[in-house]
């Protein structure tokens, strides 16, 4: 890719300009939280108005690639967490192996009837009391997500708010409690918009892209025991999706 602006092609400046900047990011030439050059310093290096710098610094923010700070200037984004589609990990378990901090605000843990939705996807009778726990969700400290869950469990068996606290993983207390291991879910991913709320808890903008992932997961015996809905902040989430196409057989004779 070219690293200067073509002022003869028919590609806007300041397209050209964000796809340079974004280049230099994804080469890792600019560590994450680093600052990028100043608009005086990309108008003398491009020869492009700021006009057409901020344009492109404006389009760059919108992907997530960059966030400003008032006052300080413009800063190279944190890498997007990527999560494969075919893996069944814990969110605590995603941050982990990207080397940061997971963290939770527990914000709501209660005994609830659930709505009839919730009932279905985890195969409850109605009147059944499940446990929901509402959650943000954060990554080194930054939130990241806002997390709803439905816990079916046994009667008597309860979850308290000092043990969310201390765990820090609701996996952990399935699995070291009541010993059940989630091993199979059912996925969907879809893209919303933050509501005012949802915009607040997670510091973005209202109406900010959102990743919604409703899971039902199952336990060892294939029984529904969690219905957990998560919405991610979209300039810091994304999935990731190998596929394969599968041998095609021949044309019998």
């Amino acid at each position: 890719m070219s690293r200067t602006i073509d002022p003869f092609t028919a590609v806007p400046k300041y397209f050209q300009l964000a796809s340079i900047l974004r280049q230099n990011i994804e080469d890792g030439e600019w560590a994450p939280r680093s600052p990028i050059p100043s608009e005086r310093q990309l108008e003398v290096l491009y020869n492009i108005s700021r006009t057409t710098i901020r344009e492109a610094i404006n389009s760059l923010v919108q992907q997530g690639y960059l966030y400003r700070e008032h006052g300080r200037g413009t800063f190279v984004s944190p890498q997007k967490l990527q999560k494969g589609w075919m893996e069944l990990t814990s969110f605590s378990e995603d941050l982990v192996k990207r080397g940061l901090v997971p963290g939770q605000i527990i914000r709501s843990l209660q005994l609830m009837q659930p709505p009839q939705r919730v009932l279905q996807r985890l195969e409850l009778p109605a009147g059944s009391l499940v446990h929901r726990i509402e959650r943000v969700r954060l990554a080194d400290g930054t939130p990241i997500g806002l997390q709803t869950s439905y816990l079916s469990l046994a009667p008597g068996q309860e979850i308290t708010m000092q043990e969310m606290e201390k765990a820090g993983s609701l996996d952990r207390i399935l699995s070291e409690k009541f010993h059940i291991i989630p091993t199979e879910a059912d996925e969907t991913l879809e893209v919303t918009l933050a509501t005012p709320e949802e915009a607040g808890l997670l510091q973005v903008a209202t109406g900010a892209p959102l990743l919604l992932n409703e899971r039902v997961l199952f336990s060892q015996e294939r029984t529904p025991v969690e219905y957990v809905k998560i919405l991610y902040r979209g300039d810091r989430y994304q999935y990731f999706v190998h596929l394969k196409r599968q041998a095609i057989a021949e044309n019998p004779r």
